[in-house]
């Protein structure tokens, strides 16, 4: 039976989160939200979350692959997308997680197919504005176009 997602997400940029949390809300998303490490570990233990989604790089030489591990062991069944501006990440950080985004190379719609990828059963919602990329979505006449 699908369910509301609750995504946590990372990034030590407020104004960042913000954003993120917005648009994963108009997907349909619980979101919780954590500014470093040890934010993101207290969340984690706390809540219950179906994802997260870790920025690289952190404020005080932190590292998304050094929280994204420690996910892993708090609860390894949990996917894990690795969101960041940097193309040239680390194997061993792209290894500890389930999937890669790097910011400016892909679009919320990208977001959006990973999560419903990675959460099979979660009852999310795209938004009209996600599929401007495709022509046919701007045609009132055409029916929508749905997600699998």
């Amino acid at each position: 039976m699908a369910r509301k997602p609750i995504i946590l997400c990372v990034d030590d940029q407020p104004s960042n989160l913000q954003i993120r949390a917005m648009m994963l809300e108009q997907f349909g998303c619980s979101v919780g939200t954590a500014t470093d490490h040890r934010s993101a570990l207290h969340a984690v233990s706390e809540g219950p979350f179906d994802l997260a989604i870790v920025d690289y790089h952190l404020a005080n030489g932190e590292t998304g692959e050094e929280v994204a591990r420690d996910i892993r062991v708090m609860n390894p069944q949990m996917p894990i997308i690795m969101l960041t501006g940097d193309s040239r990440l680390p194997q061993s950080a792209c290894d500890v997680v389930d999937e890669v985004i790097i910011k400016g190379a892909s679009n919320p719609g990208a977001l959006f197919d990973l999560i419903q990828k990675l959460l099979p059963d979660a009852e999310l919602r795209p938004r009209r504005a996600m599929i401007i990329g495709d022509p046919a979505s701007l045609d009132p006449e055409e029916p929508s176009k749905k997600a699998s």
